[in-house]
């Protein structure tokens, strides 16, 4: 007697991805394998016609759900997607990325031979979705590694985009879902998270393809988008006094690094600025708290002063 696979719930939160929805779903729907599933879209108030598109292009799909909710970013998006889920795992799927067609097979097949509490493998990037073939065949058994201690690679960078990856669902709730105090880039805090409960396994195939112009895509502002990566860390060290000294501290100077850098490339600190001088002082094994630490450095990625009224401008960080 063979053993059933267990079901998928797949999460997408939408924003605004009404000229990217019919090849994302067509997408998900054509996922190969012999598992449930079930479809949860949380469209985080739309104003382009998602909604309406999401409606029409899922009718007739068994076992979906879709809701719609005052905008409030992919995390609290993805939170209620969560807690919408019914099915032992989840997939989850940015609203413009695609998937390949046996990507949630390959996952699940790492996972149940690992445990992991995460599987993620590997990305490329497409300019006109037509051209992807994402019935391409991948290695019959690909190569994957085990990721058992996955916390200090995961501050250190994002190991993953949502598109990417598969988790328990039980594992997810347990490590809370998404931070909510960071509205976007929900998929990094929660890898910190999941990083905390076991080992990750990395497969390595492509399994997601991303738009390379992708309208819309907060990711596609780097520096907002490493302003959001910063607090997350901060956030997660702060609510982790637990972790080991070495940890907080190699987590704060990645940030104070990060700080300097943007604002040498972007900017053109010196090495006059408390930018420079905080990266320098990361390095000494100083008592600090680190949490607060990350929090300044996460200023350096504000807009220029220019852009700001004057009274909503940030006071100049000394990263300590």
């Amino acid at each position: 007697m063979t053993q059933e696979i267990p079901g998928v719930t797949y999460i997408v939160p939408v924003y605004n991805k009404a000229r990217h929805l019919e090849a994302v779903l067509a997408a998900i729907r054509a996922q190969v394998g012999e598992f449930r599933r079930q479809y949860v879209f949380v469209d985080d108030g739309s104003t382009d016609g998602s909604l309406d598109q999401l409606q029409r292009l899922t009718a007739g799909w068994p076992d979906t759900v879709i809701v719609t909710q005052r905008n409030g970013g992919s995390a609290r998006a993805t939170n209620v997607g969560i807690r919408l889920a019914s099915l032992p795992f989840l997939k989850f799927v940015d609203a413009d990325d695609l998937l390949t067609r046996d990507a949630t097979a390959v996952l699940l097949s790492a996972q149940h031979r690992t445990g992991a509490v995460a599987a993620f493998g590997d990305r490329s990037f497409f300019s006109d979705p037509a051209e992807v073939d994402l019935a391409a065949k991948g290695d019959a058994a690909p190569e994957w590694e085990v990721i058992h201690d996955p916390l200090p690679r995961a501050l250190r960078n994002s190991l993953f985009n949502p598109t990417q990856f598969l988790a328990p669902a039980d594992a997810v709730r347990q490590a809370g879902g998404c931070d909510e105090r960071v509205v976007h880039s929900q998929e990094y805090s929660l890898t910190l998270r999941l990083a905390r409960q076991g080992h990750f396994v990395h497969v390595k195939q492509r399994v997601a393809w991303l738009a390379e112009d992708a309208s819309g895509r907060l990711s596609n502002d780097t520096g907002r988008q490493l302003q959001r990566v910063t607090r997350a860390v901060g956030f997660f060290v702060g609510d982790h006094p637990e972790l080991p000294w070495t940890m907080r501290q190699a987590a704060y100077r990645r940030a104070c690094g990060r700080a300097w850098k943007h604002q040498r490339r972007h900017r053109g600190a010196g090495i006059g600025s408390s930018w420079f001088w905080s990266n320098v002082l990361a390095y000494l094994p100083l008592p600090r708290d680190h949490a607060r630490g990350i929090a300044s450095a996460a200023l350096a990625f504000d807009p220029p002063p220019s852009d700001v009224p004057a009274g909503m401008r940030a006071p100049a960080a000394s990263g300590r």
